[in-house]
């Protein structure tokens, strides 16, 4: 009886089971729906970014209002303001500001720390690091005090720096223009 067993296993049920499951693997997979560019995919995204940013905004203004800071937002959505005007050189398109002083998570968690031996250089019109500072930082004068409250993605967008910024964090900054140095 045993031997009947075997010879059945062997040479019945092992074949039709091989056939059965090659037959299962080599069957087309069915693929979700692409929804190519213009589409609703697309569309659902949009709206999604829409709904974040417009919800980090309601942060960013409801912390200069908490903060009671005398900022102006400018078009792009970050808000500045000129604390103390200084009197050097102005940062214009091409040359670089050094900057000392602090950025924060707008919970008011430290991220860095920059002094006059070790300054942030920010090239003007570049987009390279915190892009807002790039440009906001156009016309004020070596000497100035500066105050931003930049979102997210002005500053390191969706990933974060890779070390202390978090992903999709808005940050708060407070400098000194120490040196403008270039054009």
């Amino acid at each position: 009886m045993l031997y009947l067993m075997l010879y059945a296993y062997r040479y019945l049920i092992c074949p039709v089971f091989f056939v059965l499951l090659q037959a299962q693997c080599s069957r087309p997979r069915e693929q979700p729906p692409y929804a190519p560019t213009g589409q609703p995919g697309r569309q659902r995204l949009q709206e999604v970014n829409r709904y974040l940013s417009e919800k980090e905004q309601d942060v960013l203004q409801s912390y200069v209002r908490r903060q009671q800071l005398d900022m102006k937002q400018s078009g792009t959505g970050y808000f500045y303001q000129v604390v103390e005007e200084g009197r050097g050189k102005p940062a214009s398109k091409g040359s670089v500001a050094l900057l000392c002083g602090s950025i924060f998570l707008i919970d008011g968690t430290p991220c860095y720390t920059y002094s006059e031996q070790h300054p942030l250089e920010v090239a003007m019109g570049s987009f390279y690091g915190i892009t807002a500072l790039n440009t906001a930082l156009l016309g004020v004068r070596e000497g100035s005090r500066v105050r931003f409250v930049i979102p997210a993605h002005l500053a390191f967008g969706l990933m974060g720096d890779g070390d202390r910024v978090p992903p999709r964090s808005p940050l708060v900054c407070d400098f000194f223009v120490a040196k403008v140095r270039g054009k």
